[in-house]
């Protein structure tokens, strides 16, 4: 018995490590422009889930190249304006980079950027398939900030650094509302529509109440005729 114990618990030490890894996603970055050769992505962070299902949690955790490789990127992508900072989740079952969920922002707002958001989005199993990728601030047109004439004249590439404030959301499913459902209209044996019967006029629906008012009046009694006032004081006379 104790045999058994043992094994059973020496399996569960050695599959917890598994479980975890298993749990474990990686994004990856990289600087991309039409005018560049396709650079494949490199790694940019862990992403760690505790729990599953809804009430799954996520943080990152940085690489130990981030800061080499936003440096190499900042020298990559001087001068070029549309140049545009890609991150991507990696599939565990597909080494394909280039079916890998990814998001983009241009390059050029790194550098005045101080917070940085991932929008993951969950399966209806709660697990990871798709990321947004967010930086701010960003002008409201989305236009490259200007630089000034010396930084212009310079050099130095723009610096890229790592963004200190960095916020991990997750994102479950969502479905519209379904339809309202009318109820069909009744047909006939034939299958044609019921038609709704007409609407009756006004003498239509209260003719009875009329002829009843009407014979009322016929037979009602005529009011007395006043008599005259003047025949009593004619036969009066001076006699």
């Amino acid at each position: 018995m104790f045999s058994r114990l043992g094994h059973a618990h020496l399996l569960v030490l050695l599959l917890c490590p598994l479980l975890a890894a298993a749990s474990d996603l990686r994004v990856h970055h990289r600087i991309f422009h039409p005018s560049l050769p396709a650079a494949p992505f490199a790694e940019r962070a862990t992403l760690r889930l505790s729990r599953s299902g809804p009430a799954t949690a996520a943080h990152l955790v940085p690489s130990e190249t981030l800061a080499h490789d936003l440096r190499d990127f900042a020298a990559t992508a001087e001068g070029l304006n549309d140049a545009l900072y890609q991150v991507a989740l990696e599939h565990p079952a597909d080494q394909d980079q280039t079916q890998w969920a990814s998001s983009s922002v241009l390059a050029c707002h790194l550098p005045f950027s101080d917070s940085e958001s991932f929008t993951v989005h969950l399966d209806q199993n709660g697990n990871p398939f798709s990321l947004d990728y967010f930086v701010g601030p960003v002008p409201r047109d989305g236009a490259c900030p200007k630089r000034g004439r010396k930084a212009s004249a310079g050099s130095s590439p723009a610096e890229f650094r790592p963004i200190g404030n960095t916020t991990v959301a997750l994102r479950s499913p969502t479905f519209p509302p379904l339809p309202a459902l009318r109820v069909p209209p009744p047909v006939t044996a034939e299958g044609k529509p019921v038609e709704p019967p007409k609407e009756k006029s006004f003498f239509e629906k209260y003719w009875m109440y009329i002829a009843i008012a009407l014979v009322a009046l016929t037979f009602a009694p005529s009011p007395p005729e006043e008599e005259s006032g003047g025949r009593g004081q004619g036969s009066g006379g001076g006699r």
